[in-house]
């Protein structure tokens, strides 16, 4: 039999920091748009505390500050405080070839109320998104982890980086500091992007170009790029940092944890955040109401901590909270909770199906 602890006070202790070791060494996880959200977008991502929505002309960043509430009111969630950065390229094809690449093993579903024909299956994941020909002869690459986002501008020898110009809209202002990074002022704070790096392959070797970023009016930055050779490919690496935290946007807290004997835990409890992490899940987003969506969530970590092996909402379109967990021999989760969801996900033979 397993070894099995139920405790709670253990769980708010570790499970947090436990989840965000994990989470944050996590690559950047792209999802196929198959009819779960706008229609206008290829591929999105759903974090800790952020969301990324890939269209053909932009990409979407909605970062949220966690929220400091202490009880699960209504008033609270809505205060949670969400910044919105919409990143475009100026005069870029209106039309590029948008694909993922480096496919991951595991998919999302979507298994939201009790209607098949409203769910979403098998939905593939990938590290990587390739948008081809943005501009003549440069493809731009977006992959990264928790912490970070990347944008890797891939040049083809002959092709001219001085057609690279980002917009970003939702800034209030955008400076570069003395390291060569430029900072992004926007309501919810300051984010960074750090100073880009640039290179060549030349035999395998990278051989690293001068440059950085010129500010083009408030909110434009193109890039300067010093001497290198124009017969290899440049690639030029912005990264954009951003803090990540257990949870998300709303409130969050861990019940309960089972650790099975090949030291594996099993953290399960109640969350109101749209943008809780989740991983190979089973529901990948909340079903709650939209003013408080409250769903219960299973996490399992892998015993060292380096791994969230899976993360995922449970719920219907009420409120629903996991109160207690188990593992057998087999690491099979057994979870325990409250409902009021008419619609909580069921199978055919449960014992009473109804709320």
């Amino acid at each position: 039999m397993a070894n099995v602890r139920d405790v709670r006070a253990e769980a708010g202790r570790v499970a947090p920091a436990k989840l965000l070791k994990a989470y944050s060494n996590l690559p950047l996880s792209f999802e196929a748009n198959q009819g779960q959200t706008d229609r206008q977008v290829k591929f999105l991502s759903r974090g800790s505390g952020y969301s990324l929505f890939l269209t053909s002309r932009e990409a979407v960043l909605a970062l949220a500050a966690p929220s400091r509430a202490r009880c699960a009111k209504r008033r609270d969630f809505r205060q949670s405080r969400v910044t919105v950065l919409r990143m475009r390229l100026v005069g870029s094809s209106p039309a590029p070839e948008v694909v993922g690449l480096d496919e991951l093993l595991g998919s999302s579903n979507y298994f939201i109320g009790r209607d098949p024909k409203k769910w979403h299956t098998n939905v593939p994941n990938y590290r990587q998104i390739a948008e081809r020909g943005v501009y003549a002869g440069i493809d731009l690459v977006y992959h990264g982890n928790q912490q970070q986002l990347e944008y890797d501008f891939v040049i083809a020898p002959g092709a001219d980086p001085r057609a690279i110009r980002l917009a970003v809209d939702g800034a209030r202002k955008m400076r570069t500091d003395s390291a060569g990074d430029l900072i992004v002022e926007a309501a919810g704070g300051e984010l960074r992007l750090h100073k880009p790096v640039i290179y060549q392959k030349a035999e395998g070797i990278e051989q690293p170009v001068d440059g950085g970023y010129v500010l083009e009016g408030k909110h434009e930055v193109a890039f300067q790029v010093g001497k290198y050779n124009p017969g290899l490919p440049l690639v030029i690496d912005p990264i954009l940092s951003y803090s990540t935290y257990l949870g998300g946007s709303g409130i969050d807290g861990a019940n309960a944890i089972a650790v099975a004997t090949d030291g594996t835990a099993f953290i399960a409890g109640g969350t109101s955040s749209a943008d809780f992490p989740t991983a190979h899940s089973l529901q990948p987003s909340t079903g709650g109401p939209r003013d408080f969506p409250q769903d219960a969530f299973v996490s399992k970590i892998s015993a060292d901590g380096s791994a969230l092996l899976y993360s995922t909402y449970l719920g219907g379109t009420e409120q629903d909270q996991a109160n207690g967990i188990a593992v057998d021999t087999f690491g099979n989760a057994y979870v325990v909770g409250t409902t009021i969801s008419p619609d909580y996900p069921g199978t055919a033979g449960a014992w009473d199906p109804n709320c």
